[in-house]
């Protein structure tokens, strides 16, 4: 074999790698490749380990929730055996962690039978007083209710139940777990309870949360931090044994505004890129805004149509992907916890993408269609007419509008940097 075959061989050998390491599609579920959110996990592990303790995790869509979710097995797995011998660490029985996804259709009873539908008891003693041999007697919906499911509970000491996209369930279901995780609380019985959900507070995703407040560890997840996202990239060099260029990183790491899903999409291309020039050592920037190309034709089918629902427009010279453009330059830039940009923020970006200077009046029509049905209600406004601030209404649009941006030609790359660092 030449050395151009071998070239080409490894080329191949990491572009198939690089979907291993990067995932933007499916949720992380190995620690090895779970990055950031240290603090989180701890936190979490602190409530496993104090009976009457829950968790509530929640945040905006596409912050890594499930991601976290998927990960507190083996986290938890691995903190419970620190500073225990090789011989303790083996003989110490595996904590039960199950998991269930909710849905719209779903009440309290269902989500409790498909955790339990794996459990099987020899010949356990039922809920009504005899016995069961053969059949598992989880599978009985009638005798799923928040006392028969605390008896069962009481039944599997150190156990953790995680219940992902509990938004999802019909809100009767939240009522019920609220008095459910009162009464673990109340008797100290140990096991633990893992809600998570899209939600910007608790009072959102729990009903009746004020009466178990003391009995819930509220984890509100954040965007990423950058180094945080830089995590998952060096994590990459590592496994794939490539490096990006600290121009090619902080390129990611500004487009992904704090959303991971964002940092594997653009990674996984940037380093598929290099690969198809036959780099196999280095990801440079340009490698970066071949990715966001890739990724545009690539996102999502929702976030797509929900883009092209507002900029559509049967005017050639139509400003309405320009200003969007500028709406997600100034929402990245603000200082705002909650996402909300200025009017005035918004005249710089588009005064450089427009390559002249423009007023507030020049987008002022722009904006408030934005939060109109015609143009997708992509976003919403708050505030007085004197004051309005307005903020996207999917976080993950933010930066698909950005790769849009460039791949358009409405923004070169290094332009975006700029915008995004002035």
């Amino acid at each position: 074999m030449s050395d151009q075959d071998d070239l080409v061989r490894r080329s191949t050998e990491l572009t198939a790698k690089a979907s291993t390491v990067f995932q933007p599609r499916t949720p992380i579920n190995t620690r090895d490749l779970f990055a950031g959110r240290w603090a989180e996990l701890t936190e979490i592990s602190d409530a496993v380990h104090q009976p009457g303790l829950h968790v509530a995790i929640f945040g905006e869509r596409g912050v890594g929730k499930t991601s976290l979710s998927n990960v507190v097995s083996p986290t938890i797995w691995a903190l419970d055996r620190v500073g225990l011998s090789e011989e303790q660490a083996e003989a110490l029985p595996e904590r039960l962690v199950l998991k269930a996804v909710a849905n719209s259709s779903d009440t309290f009873s269902t989500i409790w039978v498909r955790l339990l539908a794996e459990l099987r008891w020899p010949n356990p003693d039922t809920l009504t007083g005899g016995t069961v041999s053969t059949k598992t007697y989880f599978e009985l919906p009638d005798l799923l209710g928040i006392d028969e499911v605390r008896r069962v509970l009481q039944r599997i000491p150190g156990s953790v139940f995680i219940i992902d996209e509990f938004d999802q369930a019909r809100r009767v279901a939240s009522k019920d777990f609220t008095e459910l995780i009162k009464a673990l609380s109340d008797l100290v019985i140990d096991c633990t309870i893992v809600l998570v959900g899209v939600s910007e507070t608790i009072q959102n995703l729990v009903a009746d949360h004020a009466s178990i407040i003391r009995a819930v560890a509220q984890i509100g997840l954040k965007r990423m931090k950058p180094d945080e996202l830089r995590m998952v990239l060096e994590k990459a060099e590592r496994a794939l044994k490539i490096q990006f260029t600290q121009d090619a990183s902080n390129l990611i790491v500004h487009v992904s505004q704090g959303l991971p899903h964002y940092t594997h999409l653009i990674g996984l291309h940037s380093v598929r890129s290099a690969a198809g020039r036959l780099s196999l050592s280095e990801v440079t920037r340009d490698d970066v805004f071949e990715a966001m190309q890739k990724a545009v034709k690539q996102a999502e089918q929702t976030i797509t149509e929900k883009h092209s629902k507002a900029t559509h427009s049967s005017q050639k010279n139509a400003l309405y992907r320009r200003v969007l453009l500028a709406c997600a330059v100034s929402a990245s830039k603000s200082h705002d916890a909650l996402g909300y940009f200025n009017p005035s923020a918004v005249t710089e970006p588009l005064s450089k993408i427009l390559a002249r200077d423009v007023t507030i009046a020049t987008f002022t029509n722009h904006l408030r269609e934005f939060c109109e049905e015609k143009r997708g209600l992509i976003l919403e406004r708050d505030g007085e007419p004197w004051g309005y601030r307005y903020r996207f209404r999917d976080p993950l649009l933010v930066p698909f509008v950005f790769m849009d941006g460039v791949d358009a030609g409405l923004t070169t790359g290094r332009g975006l940097v700029e915008m995004l660092s002035s």
